[in-house]
């Protein structure tokens, strides 16, 4: 299969590794196509046509930024998105009228992209680990508990004074940057998140072998990990106890085996490459069923939807924006209603 893959790079070794061809294209270093702009169906066409790529399927994953390639939804190949963060990006859910399926990471957020006008498949689609890079290196594991992330970012204004309770009631060691290191030599790693979601941080924390310790969140963690056999969990926001769950595990026989149980979880089954190959198998009947036959159908529908997604983009204010790319955004908007 030809697969063109625009911005997350999340499973394109995997796809190659499986033997199907990809052209990648995103914004920074590590893409086939390095964009520095966006760029306009027209101008995608040309650039496919330049090197004689015509995909059987366009992925776009999500990299909690505006898009960069705009008329995905005129392709008349498979179109597959994957929203990763629509708790705090929702013009995903009309932007997704585009795509032919639909991959949500946060489950509790499934329902909103269930249109019925939209016949395409929405999918609860969690994060996964990266099975060459979420390594377990075999060191000593000196850090009794790890925390690897921004300290104070501006989305989780909780997360400094959680982290300052918690050190008062635990040994915690701060990082920022490259996350292995520090969780490759850690016995125990601390994940707070922002919303209730479950991040990257929860796989990549468990496949490089330290016992994961994370808020007892929605959006399906229990349906995926069971706690106290593959991860521990403390109450959201609750500092205190998560320091007495760090200390209770951390003098327990037990916390070895709950990290062994936790690696080996989700290296089988929570993996880039599982996830790939779940892409590859809705694709593959998609593809049998003339999927993308509905978006030609019903095409004043999804030039509705990409407006209003685009109006959003325009209008939001609580997306951090420059000005000049609300005014596109307002204009490419305008475009599509006037048909």
């Amino acid at each position: 299969m030809k697969i063109l893959n625009i911005e997350g790079r999340y499973f394109v070794d995997a796809f190659r590794s499986l033997g199907h061809e990809v052209l990648t294209l995103g914004q920074g270093p590590g893409f086939d196509v390095p964009l520095t702009e966006m760029l306009s169906m027209k101008g995608l066409w040309e650039l496919m046509e330049g090197r004689g790529f015509r995909p059987d399927m366009a992925l776009w994953c999500d990299q909690c930024c505006p898009p960069l390639v705009l008329g995905l939804e005129t392709l008349p190949c498979l179109t597959v998105g994957f929203s990763i963060d629509q708790y705090c990006n929702p013009w995903h859910v009309p932007l997704s009228a585009g795509f032919d399926i639909l991959l949500a990471a946060q489950k509790d957020y499934l329902p909103l992209f269930k249109d019925p006008r939209l016949p395409r498949r929405a999918e609860w689609f969690p994060l996964f680990c990266d099975l060459e890079q979420d390594l377990d290196p075999g060191l000593e594991r000196e850090i009794p508990v790890g925390f690897v992330g921004t300290l104070d970012p501006p989305l989780n204004p909780g997360r400094k004074p959680f982290l300052d309770t918690f050190r008062r009631g635990a040994p915690l060691v701060l990082r920022q940057g490259d996350f292995r290191p520090v969780f490759g030599r850690s016995r125990m790693v601390l994940n707070q998140c922002a919303v209730g979601e479950l991040n990257f941080r929860i796989f990549e924390a468990m496949s490089c072998g330290a016992a994961l310790l994370t808020e007892d969140c929605e959006n399906g963690l229990r349906e995926l990990f069971t706690p106290g056999e593959d991860l521990y969990v403390y109450p959201r926001g609750d500092a205190a106890a998560a320091a007495a769950t760090a200390r209770q595990a951390l003098a327990s026989a037990e916390l070895a085996q709950v990290a062994r149980s936790g690696r080996d979880k989700t290296r089988r089954l929570h993996s880039n490459l599982a996830r790939a190959k779940r892409i590859l198998s809705l694709a593959e009947t998609a593809l049998r069923q003339s999927a993308p036959h509905w978006r030609r159908d019903n095409a004043a529908l999804v030039r509705e939807e990409t407006a209003r997604a685009y109006g959003m983009l325009a209008t939001d204010e609580a997306l951090r924006l420059p000005e000049g790319l609300r005014a596109h955004f307002a204009r490419l908007s305008k475009r599509l209603d006037q048909g």
